[in-house]
C-alpha cells in the first residue's frame, strides 16, 4: 500500500484529534462519518459483530473519506492482531493490558522481524499482494504502524508506571469511568480527587512522549481532558448518537404537542 499513516499525520499536525467509536457492522457508517470533520474512527472488533472481511470494507471506506481508521481487536492474540492489520489498518488498540508482560506482548505482535514477531504474507492489502520489494514494505510497516493499548480497571492503572516504560507504545488510552472506580468514586467526573487522577494519568504518559487519550460522553467533558493534556479524544460511538439523536427528537415533538 506504501500510504503513510493517516492517523499519526492527523495527530503530528494538531493539538488533539477527535473521533468516534463505531460499533455498527457498516462500511457506509464510516462513510457517514467520514462525511463529518471528525479526525478518526475506532472500528470496534470486542462489542461490535463484524467480521474482518466486513473490518477490511471498513477501513476501505476510511482511506476513502479521509478519516482515519482504528481497530479495537478483542484481546491481546498475536493471530487476531496480525489479520487486523492486515486489513490494511496500520493503526491498532488493544484492550485490557494490566502489566509490562501485556503491554510488550502487543508490541512484538505488532512490529515484524527484527523488531517484533508479526507473522508474514505478502500476498496481503497491506504488501499490496505481492513479495516484489518485500524488505522496503516490512521496513514501511514497522515504520507507519501505529499502536495503542486500553489500560483498565484498578490492577491497569496501578501498574501505569511500569507500563509507559515499554518501547513502541504510541497511544495509552484510559477509560475515564476506570479513573474514577480506581479512586473509590464510581461516576464522579468532576470530583477533584478524580480530577487529579485524571491529570496525573496524563502527565506520566506524556513524560514517556506517549499520546494520552480518553473516552467521554459530554461535550463538556471534551474540553476539560483536552485542557488537561490528552490530545486522542473519542466521543461517544455511533449507535449511541443515533439513538440519542432521534431520541431527543421525538422527546421534543411529544413536549411541543402537549
Amino acid at each position: 500500500m506504501n500510504k503513510e499513516n493517516l492517523l499519526r499525520k492527523k495527530i503530528n499536525k494538531s493539538d488533539s484529534v477527535i473521533g468516534t467509536w463505531s460499533s455498527l457492522s457498516s462500511p457506509n457508517v464510516i462513510s457517514v462519518l467520514g462525511a463529518t470533520d471528525l479526525d478518526f474512527v475506532v472500528i470496534d472488533m470486542e462489542h461490535g459483530s463484524m467480521s474482518f472481511e466486513t473490518v477490511e470494507n471498513m477501513v476501505r471506506a476510511a482511506e476513502a473519506a479521509d478519516i482515519a481508521p482504528i481497530i479495537r481487536v478483542s484481546d491481546n492474540d498475536q493471530q487476531i492482531i496480525l489479520r487486523a492489520l492486515e486489513t490494511g489498518s496500520r493503526s491498532i488498540m488493544v484492550p485490557h493490558i494490566e502489566n509490562v508482560k501485556d503491554a510488550s506482548s502487543v508490541v512484538e505482535s505488532c512490529y515484524y522481524f527484527p523488531d517484533g514477531r508479526r507473522g508474514l504474507s505478502p500476498y496481503t492489502r497491506i504488501h499490496n499482494f505481492t513479495h516484489d520489494e518485500l524488505s522496503d514494505s516490512l521496513q514501511y510497516e514497522n515504520q507507519e504502524t501505529f499502536i495503542g493499548i486500553l489500560v483498565e480497571g484498578k490492577v491497569g492503572l496501578s501498574n501505569l508506571e511500569d507500563i509507559i516504560k515499554v518501547k513502541g507504545i504510541d497511544l495509552i488510552y484510559l477509560g475515564l469511568f476506570d479513573i474514577c472506580q480506581s479512586v473509590g468514586l464510581p461516576g464522579r467526573l468532576d470530583h477533584p480527587k478524580v480530577i487529579y487522577e485524571i491529570e496525573r494519568c496524563c502527565d506520566l504518559i506524556q513524560s514517556s512522549g506517549i499520546i494520552a487519550g480518553c473516552m467521554t460522553t459530554k461535550i463538556e467533558n471534551i474540553i476539560m481532558i483536552e485542557n488537561i493534556g490528552y490530545k486522542f479524544i473519542a466521543y461517544l460511538n455511533d449507535s449511541a448518537s443515533i439513538k440519542f439523536h432521534f431520541d431527543s427528537v421525538i422527546k421534543s415533538l411529544i413536549n411541543h404537542k402537549k
